[in-house]
């Protein structure tokens, strides 16, 4: 120990929570978090002008053995480590959980409040492993409920106490799918990836590509997570999606079939569906539009119109969308089947289970010869969706 020149190797089982009175105040919140069952194995070579802990510099390695940082646990861990500037530096970290491992870099900034990722790769789950970066992510990661973790990658900065410079990426790839709650039911991805770019409050999902339901969605999302602000903005398409599967799961109706394709853009707030605002496109095809619960009566009162009509299916359907407070508004609903085609327009209370529309049918083939007296053929659907009350048109 000479004048401006402070030196101490270190060797030691002794837990660090020990060191805490010797610590900055910084470090010493950072020591706080953690809980060893076991002491850590460290070597650290230490250098510095003074005897201040807070102008310390130096290195070593640290081991751990079964250890919880911020409530997560692992089962062990270990790293190069490297401190000077305020600042910890792990590099070529490993870290064990029963689910998996975490490798790569990260530095714990002190006096800039912000951790510095790089290379990170995981195969842990995200929920408990984000409070390692930041406890408030946690609510940003919980919707998206993996069976099994996906394969994360990270890298860039994240601020806390205010700073307004993050910038962190993240990739995922979940081959063993999830559950992700939309308008208050859990649709089931098959496979899911796509890239998460966090900003200061905000969250930019971007190419997220999973396989529904038989079929293929594309979509990105643009999320606050601004103080007071819930707001989000997203766009998705979907191709191919299992009909009969998407009307059992929504409306516990098992009958239908075909496939379904569109696209939908749309804004909202929190998880309130009746915030939802959004413009789309939806076409079914192969599919039996009768067997839509809010049609199905229609096959009988096309059976009294051309007697069999009824059996004629409706396979493909299509409409323009807009949705709004609850409500799925049309005015371009169009269905076709071998004797006859539907043009409607009207609106669909999906949340309070009401419809009101108007149908018009069209007779092709031997029904043509009706056409003269169409307006016979305007119906109008009222009442429960499940159970929808269809009568004629009252002119």
């Amino acid at each position: 120990d000479a004048p401006n020149d402070c030196r101490l190797n270190i060797e030691s089982t002794i837990a660090p929570s020990a060191l805490r009175a010797l610590a900055s105040a910084e470090l010493n919140e950072f020591l706080r978090q953690w809980e060893w069952q076991r002491s850590p194995t460290v070597r650290l070579a230490i250098r510095a002008e003074n005897h201040n802990p807070e102008n310390w510099r130096g290195d070593g390695t640290i081991a751990l053995e079964r250890t919880r940082f911020r409530g997560a646990s692992m089962n062990s861990a270990s790293t190069k480590i490297r401190f000077a500037d305020g600042a910890i530096t792990c590099e070529g970290l490993r870290v064990t959980r029963n689910e998996g491992i975490g490798t790569g870099n990260f530095t714990y900034d002190f006096k800039k409040h912000e951790v510095r990722v790089s290379n990170i790769k995981s195969s842990l789950h995200p929920t408990d492993v984000i409070f390692w970066i930041d406890p408030k992510l946690w609510k940003t990661v919980l919707p998206y409920k993996f069976r099994r973790p996906p394969t994360v990658t990270a890298n860039g900065i994240y601020q806390f106490r205010g700073g307004k410079n993050t910038r962190l990426e993240i990739t995922i790839e979940g081959a063993n799918g999830m559950e992700y709650e939309f308008l208050g039911k859990n649709l089931p991805f098959d496979r899911v990836a796509g890239r998460l770019l966090i900003t200061t409050d905000r969250l930019q999902i971007v190419d997220l590509r999973g396989g529904l339901m038989s079929g293929v969605l594309r979509g990105n999302a643009d999320i606050s997570l601004a103080q007071n602000d819930s707001s989000y903005r997203a766009n998705v398409s979907v191709n191919g999606i299992d009909f009969p599967r998407l009307t059992d799961l929504y409306y516990n109706y098992k009958t239908a079939h075909g496939l379904l394709s569109g696209t939908y853009d749309f804004t909202g707030s929190g998880s309130d569906p009746r915030t939802m605002v959004g413009r789309g496109k939806v076409e079914v095809t192969n599919g039996d539009v009768f067997a839509i619960p809010i049609f199905g009566p229609l096959s009988g009162i096309l059976s009294q119109i051309v007697p069999g009509g009824g059996y004629s299916i409706a396979h493909k359907a299509a409409a323009s969308l807009e949705i709004n407070d609850g409500i799925i508004h049309t005015d371009n609903f169009e269905a076709s089947g071998t004797l006859f085609s539907m043009l409607g327009h009207g609106d669909i209370h999906f949340l309070d289970d009401k419809l009101d529309f108007n149908l018009r049918l069209n007779m092709k083939g031997p029904g043509i010869l009706l056409t003269p007296v169409y307006k016979l053929f305007e119906y109008t659907g009222e009442g429960s969706l499940k159970k929808p009350d269809w009568h004629p048109k009252r002119f």
